[in-house]
């Protein structure tokens, strides 16, 4: 008997169904992976947006602070007057008026979960070991944008019945429209010499970051970095005031930026005269931004009771002597977590 026109048809549809099937097969694990990477992804952005939104309007704010400055003085240049004496009367306001402190500001900064914008951002810290007074915390490294200081710091629900006030570089705090936002927490004052004796006297909480603008310059993607053999300041009114000193790390800020290490000599000079010379890129999408996929563990170490002597006991040999203290603390406290914080390759370089 002859093949029919539905005996063709017939071997046709099982050819193509054959064809198809062995396609599904071939490329189910491809495109299973696709779509799960790719809801997992949206599912990761989704999670961030929040913490993106709060690191928006920070270093936003730091930003356009940095651009405003010279824009009246452009704008009065090139001829546009009105618009240069508006723009001049709108930053100078936060000059002329006192700014008050805004709790619904500061607290919908905490509920919009900044950590979140980090694969894992995480303080580690024993608080019943806190005083709630005459206590000083000294954040390492610096890094570029200090993530763990604002998110494990300023912004750490964990610390906030503590009473800190965090001692930020003057320049920010008197910038404007940065300046509004330090003034909107409530917790945040520049850190000058006179600001913080006035606040050891009243024996407030305080927090500071010791490497200044020297640690960000001397930031590099990948190693564990300090500037603190030169400083020696924090030691000598810790001791005049008689302090709790606690060494602070976080791991993972190496991480956060890729630093440009040109003409180091010659940026760290200019950081002596308060300028700041940071040259960096962070996350790929957002280049000002620090990189999301990283791992920021700030551990709060022992603290260190500090006597309190009169001036004329605190020579140069005792303020050695409390530094060698504290320095031997820090990098106690750097090994004895970086295995679990993932970093146990790492050595601490001190600078």
């Amino acid at each position: 008997m002859g093949r029919t026109p539905i005996d063709d048809r017939s071997n046709q549809d099982s050819i193509r169904f054959e064809i198809a099937s062995s396609l599904l097969i071939l490329f189910d694990g491809p495109v299973t992976y696709f779509c799960a990477t790719s809801i997992s992804l949206l599912g990761r952005r989704m999670k961030i947006f929040p913490g993106f939104l709060v690191h928006l309007i920070t270093i936003g704010a730091w930003l356009l602070g940095g651009f405003f400055v010279p824009l009246p003085i452009v704008l009065w240049y090139l001829g546009y007057y009105t618009a240069a004496t508006i723009l001049t009367g709108l930053l100078s306001i936060q000059y002329l008026v006192h700014i008050p402190k805004w709790p619904g500001f500061a607290k919908w900064l905490q509920q919009q979960e900044p950590r979140s914008y980090y694969r894992r951002c995480e303080l580690r810290a024993d608080v019943s070991r806190i005083k709630p007074e005459k206590t000083l915390l000294c954040y390492h490294p610096h890094g570029i944008l200090c993530g763990g200081f604002s998110w494990n710091g300023v912004h750490a629900p964990e610390l906030h019945a503590l009473g800190f006030v965090w001692l930020i570089f003057d320049g920010l705090v008197n910038a404007p429209i940065f300046g509004w936002i330090a003034a909107w927490c409530g917790n945040m004052q520049g850190a000058s010499v006179s600001s913080m004796k006035k606040l050891m006297a009243a024996k407030r909480n305080l927090a500071i970051i010791p490497g200044g603008f020297e640690e960000a310059t001397f930031h590099e993607r990948g190693v564990e970095r300090v500037y603190i053999m030169k400083r020696k300041g924090f030691i000598k009114y810790a001791l005049r005031h008689g302090y709790q000193v606690c060494p602070v790390y976080t791991f993972g800020e190496s991480e956060t930026y890729e630093s440009c290490n040109w003409f180091l000599d010659l940026r760290a000079k200019l950081n002596e005269y308060k300028i700041p010379t940071v040259l960096f890129f962070g996350w790929w999408a957002f280049p000002f931004f620090p990189r999301p996929n990283c791992d920021i563990v700030t551990i709060i170490g022992a603290p260190i009771d500090f006597p309190e002597l009169n001036e004329d006991s605190i020579t140069p040999e005792v303020i050695d002597q409390w530094h060698r203290k504290y320095v031997n603390a820090l990098v106690e406290l750097f090994d004895k977590h970086k295995e679990d914080s993932g970093v146990g390759h790492r050595q601490l370089d001190i600078r």
